[in-house]
């Protein structure tokens, strides 16, 4: 009775995956060619070459929020501050840090104390006791100091309270923004109507040395970690997200780095603090409102706009991360599955949530359960092994291309060189991630769902490695 089960198991969970596959295949085909046909034009194509030099831009508020961050934030306050954009404010949200994080702002920035500064409340946050202020090297910076939230979420929202700008940028506080990170958001708004959100292109800082927050030298070898996922990003950002602007269907904007218009954030409530994804969170709460509400409105993905952002570099800060990412996208995906499958919500509803269920959601299960089927199959001893070795083989070796097109595709939009020996390290690297670091992120991924009611979003930065500069 029981091999009659494992049989019936191998043989439909064969015929499931399958399907599956092919369908996750295609799809992944589809992004990848459009999104590298997409970057070949743009570097033909300059929309709106000259118009930010002219009287046409957004005043645009960054939030940098800040818990024990101190060093860190200086470094990515001092790289904000090159930015090439005619109007800005920084507003450095000090989120109750134990250390001397508000200090250190204060002495470096020149700041003094607004005695008197109204503020008013538009969406939650905890108390804000004091606001600072002042103008160094030209630009307005406002720091917060507040009760300590807990999240990200609850400082941003104080941002936003505070900030004076329509639009904001939401930033993690040891990043450094790109210096024409701004330009290429505020073209994005500018070349349609109804923008409400940009997304920008995060990419790994690990291994990259930069001269006046712009890339200078990068190399691959220094950590097998953020290397790799000095690839994955590079796959996931060229490829899903520019082919999700066709259908204005993009299901997150990064909190790592985001362009939102205020008045939509303060309309929508501001940032869920209790959610461990609050960036998709807001993302698919837009979504919904604005759909609700049947008002145009358009989120987009930018590549040009890029913020580049430090990955971890151990296992240990990798599980947390990928745990947390896990656990949020359980509790969004929870929180609006009536829109799952509703024909009101469109592309989002029809097609964009189910496919995140089935490619994103499940798929640690699905890769566990594939190895028991690999094991029921040797048990009842029906297993062709040279067939699954073959399989196996194929799957890297697709994997493998893709990687390498995005990659490429993303060298000539910056017009890098690309020497064999990044050719070799890509090769590798992608036999690491197939054999290890996949597998690694599916068990995390699947202990994630155990781990749902007891892992909290609060503030917990992971070990931080230096950023050097030209």
């Amino acid at each position: 009775m029981f091999d009659r089960f494992l049989l019936y198991y191998v043989v439909y969970f064969n015929i499931f995956i399958a399907i599956y596959l092919l369908i996750y295949t295609i799809f992944l085909m589809v992004n990848m060619v459009y999104g590298a046909l997409h970057i070949l034009r743009s570097v033909r194509l300059e929309r709106l070459h000259n118009v930010l030099e002219h009287d046409f831009y957004y005043p645009i508020s960054i939030m940098i929020p800040l818990y024990n961050e101190g060093k860190t934030g200086l470094q990515t306050v001092d790289n904000v501050l090159k930015q090439d954009y005619r109007l800005f404010e920084i507003i450095i949200i000090d989120d109750g840090s134990t250390d001397d994080t508000k200090q250190l702002c204060i002495d470096r920035y020149h700041l003094t104390q607004e005695i008197d500064r109204p503020i008013r409340y538009q969406v939650p946050c905890q108390q804000i006791k004091e606001v600072y202020a002042g103008i160094y090297e030209g630009r307005a910076i406002t720091l917060i100091s507040k009760v300590n939230g807990r999240t990200k979420a609850d400082a941003v929202n104080a941002g936003i309270n505070v900030c004076n700008y329509p639009y904001f940028v939401n930033m993690d506080g040891d990043e450094i923004l790109q210096k024409d990170a701004l330009k290429w958001a505020a073209r994005a708004i500018l070349e349609e109507d109804n923008v409400i959100g940009v997304g920008g292109n995060l990419r790994i800082s690990n291994g990259v040395q930069f001269r006046d927050a712009i890339p200078s030298f990068f190399h691959f070898g220094k950590n097998l970690l953020p290397d790799i996922q000095t690839l994955e990003y590079g796959r996931n950002f060229a490829g899903a997200r520019i082919f999700h602007n066709v259908w204005n269907a993009n299901l997150i904007i990064s909190g790592g780095y985001g362009v939102f218009k205020k008045s939509a954030v303060v309309e929508v409530g501001g940032y869920d603090s209790t959610s461990m994804g609050e960036d998709m969170e807001m993302t698919i709460r837009l979504h919904k409102h604005f759909m609700d509400k049947k008002e145009p409105y358009v989120m987009k993905y930018v590549e040009d706009s890029v913020c580049w952002t430090q990955a971890p570099h151990t296992f240990s800060d990798l599980r947390r991360q990928r745990q947390r990412w896990q656990c949020g996208l359980v509790q969004t995906i929870g929180k609006y599955k009536k829109m799952i499958l509703n024909p009101k919500y469109g592309i989002v509803g029809m097609f964009m949530f189910p496919y995140m269920i089935a490619y994103e959601l499940i798929t640690p299960i699905l890769m566990l359960m594939g190895w028991l089927c690999i094991a029921a199959s040797f048990y009842l001893n029906i297993a062709n092994f040279p067939f699954i070795l073959f399989l196996y083989i194929l799957f890297v070796f697709f994997s493998i291309v893709l990687t390498m097109l995005s990659y490429f595709a993303n060298c000539y939009r910056r017009r890098e060189r690309i020497s064999f020996l990044d050719v070799f390290m890509i090769l590798g690297l992608g036999l690491f991630e197939a054999f290890v670091y996949r597998t690694f992120v599916a068990v995390v991924s699947f202990a994630a769902f155990f781990k749902k009611k007891t892992l909290k979003q609060a503030w917990k930065s992971p070990t931080r490695v230096e950023v050097k500069a030209d």
